[in-house]
């Protein structure tokens, strides 16, 4: 006769039954972790037209983390220069009371002068961390007006990077996962000829930005926005989660 961990003779819960029911609750409890952390999270954007397209990759953001409120500094053209030197947008950053400052730099700009991006990123993120916010840099994607001057996919990526890595800065990898996108379905529009996200571009930067942010993966996002195709959406979800490693 072999030895069992149950009574024959009296009804109890198997071994299995209570490891499922400890791994639900330590699930559930994650879960309500993580929900709580996107509630209390506050997040500043600053950038240009490639943030506010669309309603806005801030509002986006928002409606895939219910609860975590967001702000926009973004006006068309702009360069974080131009942000930096209005001492108003500096007071936000400081008073602002922000858990991360996702900063968006003019499409061009980290190409024709990776000096001068870096500069007003560093000020940013030095500002951003001083106040007890995160710094996240934006990696905007090639832009096909542009690419004859090496507005690239792999130009952006590498400015981005560098800088990130100089200033300590997350970055948030919009533009690989348009790379990304577009190999695989270039039947999906993700932005026009001077750059400017489509609403399905706009979409996937959302993605990429909370995933990198909360540090979940976009396939665990519900929120779809009206006119993108619930496969359309899956499609994007999964590149962005492929992109940041989930």
């Amino acid at each position: 006769m072999g030895f069992s961990s149950r009574s024959p003779t009296k009804p109890g819960v198997s071994w299995r039954t209570a490891w499922a029911a400890l791994l639900v609750c330590g699930l559930l409890v994650l879960c309500s972790s993580c929900d709580a952390q996107q509630r209390g999270t506050r997040v500043l954007f600053v950038g240009n037209s490639f943030t506010f397209y669309n309603g806005g990759i801030d509002a986006q953001l928002a409606q895939m983390a219910p609860g975590c409120r967001t702000q926009l500094l973004a006006t068309g053209g702009f360069t974080l220069q131009k942000h930096w030197d209005d001492p108003g947008e500096q007071a936000m950053v400081r008073g602002g009371h922000f858990d991360y400052v996702v900063l968006q730099e003019q499409s061009q700009t980290p190409v024709y002068d990776r000096a001068l991006f870096g500069r007003y990123a560093a000020d940013f993120a030095s500002l951003a961390k001083a106040s007890g916010a995160r710094p996240v840099l934006l990696m905007t994607w090639q832009r096909p007006d542009s690419v004859q001057w090496g507005v690239t996919t792999a130009g952006l990526a590498a400015a981005y990077q560098a800088v990130g890595a100089t200033i300590g800065a997350e970055v948030a990898p919009a533009g690989l996962a348009f790379a990304n996108a577009q190999t695989l379905r270039p039947d999906i529009a993700l932005n026009v000829s001077d750059g400017h996200p489509t609403p399905a571009g706009t979409y996937l930067a959302a993605c990429a930005v909370y995933a990198t942010i909360f540090g979940r993966s976009p396939m665990d996002i519900s929120y779809r926005p009206p006119g993108i195709s619930p496969e359309d959406g899956q499609f994007l979800r999964q590149v962005a989660a492929q992109t940041l490693g989930y």
